[in-house]
């Protein structure tokens, strides 16, 4: 039949505990930042070392204008890859919180958009 009262306060106090954690602190935001800046530190010296490119040109400067977009949006995005990867147990089995990072800021902006929704 239904789930019995206790049940369902299990339910509510889980849900809870989820939503603090997923909480961002200033903490998270200062060194989301910090990590996404490395990350973006790492895309400016691949591109202009390595492929010898000029990120102001053209076609570069809008690949640079969504990494700096994902540089900022990064804390808010690895808060929440991380509880989303830590609560599910499949997942959690195939990679960690941490290896998961620099697909989180590659991807920023488009998990922010939908979480939005």
């Amino acid at each position: 039949m239904g789930k019995d009262l206790n049940e369902n306060f299990r339910d509510i106090i889980e849900e809870n505990k989820k939503k603090e954690e997923s909480k961002i602190t200033s903490f998270d935001i200062v060194m989301g930042l910090i990590i996404g800046g490395f990350f973006y530190f790492g895309y400016y010296v691949l591109m202009t070392d390595y492929f010898k490119v000029k990120l102001f040109k053209f076609p570069y400067i809008i690949i640079s204008i969504y990494f700096v977009i994902a540089t900022i949006l990064f804390p808010y995005v690895s808060k929440r890859v991380s509880v989303w990867i830590e609560g599910n147990k499949t997942i959690r089995f195939i990679s960690t919180s941490k290896i998961a990072m620099p697909f989180a800021y590659v991807f920023a902006p488009v998990i922010f958009i939908i979480d939005l929704f």
